[in-house]
């Protein structure tokens, strides 16, 4: 009789026993191995996602780049590289920005009292982002201010652009100022409707109630007040409701262009790549700019600026004195020469935020909130400013 191998029997329990290291060892290498499978998976699918979402977000950059860039239209025959460019530290970025003739009810009137039919800059804006990026300033130009014209003579600021295009515009403004101008924008008011639009409008602090429009006006409450499309266009355009319209007409478009920032900088916008690709899209049909100002340009101003936050932006009105009539009849706005001397030597030695508590003491004491700022303050800034080029050129990272 043949002897059957010893079989071990299930356990009372219905337990196997436990099974010898023989038998156990093919199989945890069968498990390690499957296990590596799985983990390999997993890490492939991972990486087919990094990928996916790289393609993706490189597409949509790139949607955007081609938006502008195709969009946008070029000014011709605008040179900005000039002997001025030694005025400014290295680094900074001054930029013009010019808002073309509105349509709006009041502009023959304006042209007729004048007597100005050519083109003109509507709205005039000097923006500053000094080299450490740590803020910007935007200054509004009144546009009757009394200046000196290039080659040209005694005239208003905004004639400038109808007497010798914007080339004679950007050199106005960096003799005004002794300063360079880097780059150059110009908007089309219209756009101001579809901007708004698309940022799903924009809440501003109305300071005065007002109408706006000779014909179907637009009444303005006073308070926080909601602007987009058309109520936004006319709200920036009025000027003969107010008693000193273009002083108040300023400050409005401040206040737009402010709110626009700040809703452009939200979390809810800049989360929002559709809103985002709408307000380029929408923007850009209404911009012409210098040839250097491309999609590239500005998507390394934006990395470089990528902390500032809507507290950092700083808008104020370039300093005036006295409203005048010149010998022709027209009314015209004096310029404040201390102030004027006092600003170009804040921009040469990037100082606008020194630039910025002298103006918030003087608006204190016209206000009578305290005493005068005397000479004193006046020379602590001064000696601030003396200090600032070494600092200004340590702190400048990148170059024009």
């Amino acid at each position: 009789m043949t002897e059957e191998p010893y079989r071990a029997r299930r356990a009372a329990g219905g337990a196997p026993p436990p099974a010898s290291p023989r038998t156990e060892a093919p199989k945890k290498e069968g498990a390690r191995r499957r296990g590596w499978k799985i983990a390999g998976i997993i890490m492939a699918s991972l990486a087919v996602l990094v990928i996916i979402a790289v393609v993706v977000a490189f597409s949509y950059l790139r949607s955007l780049q081609t938006t502008f860039d195709d969009n946008r239209e070029t000014i011709e025959g605008l040179d900005l590289e000039d002997d001025s460019a030694y005025r400014t530290p290295e680094g900074t970025v001054n930029m013009l920005l010019m808002g073309t003739d509105s349509r709006g009810d009041d502009e023959q009137d304006y042209r007729d009292a004048t007597g100005e039919g050519a083109e003109r800059s509507d709205t005039m804006m000097f923006v500053h982002i000094p080299a450490d990026r740590s803020g910007v300033y935007v200054m509004s130009i009144m546009r009757d201010l009394w200046v000196e014209v290039p080659g040209e003579g005694m005239g208003r600021v905004n004639t400038a652009l109808g007497l010798g295009g914007y080339e004679l515009a950007v050199d106005l403004v960096e003799e005004m100022l002794y300063t360079h101008i880097d780059h150059v924008a110009v908007v089309d008011f219209e756009g101001f409707s579809d901007l708004t639009e698309a940022l799903g409008g924009v809440y501003i602090d109305n300071p005065h109630s007002f109408s706006a429009g000779q014909r179907n006006p637009a009444f303005y409450p006073e308070g926080t007040i909601r602007l987009e499309g058309s109520s936004a266009l006319r709200y920036v355009r009025e000027r003969q409701s107010f008693p000193t319209g273009d002083y108040i007409r300023v400050e409005n478009q401040q206040r737009v262009v402010r709110a626009i920032l700040e809703r452009f900088l939200s979390a809810e916008t800049l989360s929002n790549p559709q809103r985002i690709y709408s307000v380029v899209d929408g923007m850009t049909p209404y911009l012409s700019v210098d040839e250097g100002l491309n999609a590239e340009t500005v998507a390394g101003y934006a990395l470089d600026m990528r902390d500032v936050r809507s507290d950092d932006i700083h808008m104020f009105t370039m300093p005036a004195g006295e409203h005048a009539t010149t010998s022709a009849g027209a009314e015209v706005i004096l310029p404040d020469d201390e102030m004027m001397s006092l600003l170009r030597t804040s921009l040469a030695q990037e100082n606008m935020g020194g630039f910025m508590d002298y103006i918030e003491l003087v608006e204190q004491h016209e206000n009578g909130e305290f005493g005068v700022p005397d000479e004193a303050e006046e020379d602590d800034l001064d000696e601030e400013e003396d200090e600032d080029p070494d600092d200004a050129g340590d702190s400048s990272a990148s170059g024009r």
